[in-house]
């Protein structure tokens, strides 16, 4: 019967009200807040504008049955309880008289992270012109000095393979990153990753063109400073290329870990972070390399550089810091 009844219902036209309806959520959801949907700007970890992919005209499922109703569905990557969305993104149950309805619908794009963004938010596909991909970190800065983008040594720098100058692209060449157009910053200081004798970072920086990055995050919007250390069960969150915003929860603060880094070799790394998720889903995967890790204030406490698939390893910020001579810019 649900069927049939959503066969003859298919063929009627929206009436007035519903298109008007349609009109208001659409403005108000999707076309009006497409800066707050990219950049995520609000910097909190509930769910706001880039959660919601759509908005559109369709027949209300109650129960997982169709019904003979029209009304207005938005369509969301994902469900969530009232409160973990942000007040100015929630969908009211009615818009006048036609009521609404709520479909989660997941990630339209396959690979929503891996696109080219300008401009470029941490969090986001980019990569040495020689790799595959990995992530934007954030913006960071020497006294006096322009812009550098943080990311890892083997994001950046190619396992130590890269020079000087080299081009650093966005997105990353296994996402679609092209030398010279999708070229937003070069090579300019890396750690070397030493295969003898135990390491404490896995970073780099490159000199960012300023008109073509952003100090904000893809997802968590404005980082927080100071820094802060890291502390065993403090939970933490990234916005990452591949598996973009997940939280977790540190689970070692003063790790030796070795690190398979492919043909390059395996190197040793110490007083390293680990983390776990917090659900089902991995903290990180492949691609993710150059996450920024924060606290719930979203104040930096990480880089992300390895992991499998239980677990994620990452290095001090401050350590990271200190050692490449830089600040966070914000």
């Amino acid at each position: 019967m649900a069927t049939n009844n959503a066969k003859k219902n298919g063929s009627k036209r929206p009436t007035p009200a519903l298109r008007a309806a349609h009109r208001r959520l659409e403005s108000s959801l999707v076309l009006d807040v497409v800066e707050e949907a990219l950049s995520a700007a609000s910097g909190t970890r509930s769910y706001g504008f880039e959660n919601i992919k759509g908005v559109g005209i369709s027949e209300k499922l109650v129960n997982g049955w169709l019904t003979s109703d029209q009304c207005i569905t938005v369509y969301v990557a994902a469900k969530a309880p009232l409160g973990e969305i942000q007040e100015n993104a929630r969908v009211p149950e009615k818009i006048g008289n036609v009521a609404t309805d709520v479909v989660e619908i997941g990630e339209i794009d396959a690979f929503p992270f891996k696109g080219i963004y300008r401009p470029a938010p941490g969090g986001v596909s980019v990569g040495h012109f020689k790799i595959t991909a990995g992530t934007v970190g954030c913006l960071v800065k020497k006294n006096g000095d322009p812009v550098f983008i943080l990311s890892n040594n083997h994001v950046l720098a190619n396992v130590n393979q890269g020079q000087v100058g080299d081009a650093i692209l966005q997105a990353g060449p296994a996402d679609g990153g092209k030398d010279p157009a999708n070229r937003i910053a070069q090579l300019t200081t890396c750690i070397q990753i030493d295969f003898t004798k135990p390491n404490f970072v896995d970073c780099a920086i490159a000199e960012a063109q300023p008109k073509l990055v952003a100090a904000l995050n893809k997802v968590l919007g404005k980082l927080t400073l100071p820094v802060i250390p890291a502390e065993l069960n403090m939970l933490v969150s990234k916005c990452g290329r591949t598996t973009q915003l997940t939280r977790g929860r540190i689970t070692d603060v003063n790790a030796t870990m070795r690190v398979g880094y492919g043909t390059s070799g395996t190197a040793i790394f110490q007083k390293q972070i680990i983390i776990q998720s917090l659900d089902s889903n991995q903290f990180s995967q492949g691609g993710d390399s150059g996450s920024i890790i924060v606290n719930e204030s979203n104040q930096p406490v990480a880089l992300l550089f390895a992991g499998s698939p239980s677990h994620t390893i990452a290095n001090p910020i401050e350590t990271v810091l200190a050692k490449l001579g830089v600040n966070i810019v914000i």
